[in-house]
């Protein structure tokens, strides 16, 4: 999402039922920024400890797919997020790696949401950091995976919408230009939206998207919400990064 990460003599190397897991720095520093608890460094090291957890097994959920294709991945942690490295893939399989991360984040997040309801109120009460704990990896399993699913490149969502304008749309450059364009509108439509939501001090995601629930259920997904400035300059970001490569796209033909 932000290029690929160099290797630096500060990385954490290790695997994952085989797979290789490389951390850059910078993951650190960025997620610690993410979940900045001010004066409270305990529950920010929670904050950090809960998000890694959260991209890892995103990330694991790829790079699981692409090496059940056949083909090796590794596992990268860099700025605010991750990547699994693949290989190009015919449209079913392309959709499939797509799909895997967020499902597994949300599995995962299913899993989280089970448990808290399992654990007594009281317990969670007695014990802040236990509490932040469940917040942080609800956050970062179902509220940053739902957040990824938006048609917008190069999130896994705007890699499914590629594929399927590669696979019914337009052919050759055509292709490419309307995935782009897609993105480019979907990102500014959300960096929009973001913006309306921190003016008016909304919530960034409706609350329909979880009204499907019990009412107590909704309301505590709900209430995880992303910052609505940090999803302005997100998304953002985003289009504009789209608007560069989609002007690329043009002058190469």
């Amino acid at each position: 999402m932000f290029g690929s990460a160099g290797h630096s003599e500060f990385d954490l190397n290790f695997q994952v039922f085989g797979v290789p897991v490389r951390v850059h720095p910078f993951f650190w520093l960025s997620t610690a920024f993410m979940v900045w608890a001010g004066d409270d460094l305990q529950l920010t090291l929670i904050g950090v400890i809960c998000i890694f957890l959260s991209v890892l097994v995103h990330e694991l959920g790829h790079a699981i797919v692409i090496r059940r294709f056949g083909y090796p991945s590794e596992i990268v942690l860099y700025v605010f997020c991750g990547y699994a490295t693949s290989s190009h893939f015919p449209f079913r399989r392309a959709l499939a790696v797509s799909a895997a991360g967020p499902g597994a984040g949300l599995l995962m997040g299913a899993v989280i949401f089970a448990l808290q309801k399992f654990l007594p109120a009281a317990l969670l009460q007695q014990y802040p950091g236990l509490n932040f704990a469940f917040q942080m990896l609800l956050f970062g399993s179902i509220t940053v995976n739902l957040l990824n699913l938006v048609p917008v490149l190069p999130l896994d969502g705007g890699q499914m919408m590629a594929a399927c304008v590669r696979q019914y749309g337009p052919r050759g450059r055509s292709s490419a230009e309307l995935a782009l364009q897609i993105s480019i509108g979907s990102a500014g439509l959300l960096a929009l939206w973001a913006a309306q939501c921190q003016n008016s001090q909304s919530a960034f995601i409706p609350f329909w998207v979880f009204q499907w629930l019990p009412i107590e259920d909704a309301v505590l997904l709900w209430t995880l919400q992303p910052s609505a400035r940090f999803e302005v300059i997100f998304m953002g970001y985003l289009c504009a990064n789209g608007v560069i490569a989609l002007n690329q796209n043009r002058r190469m033909f």
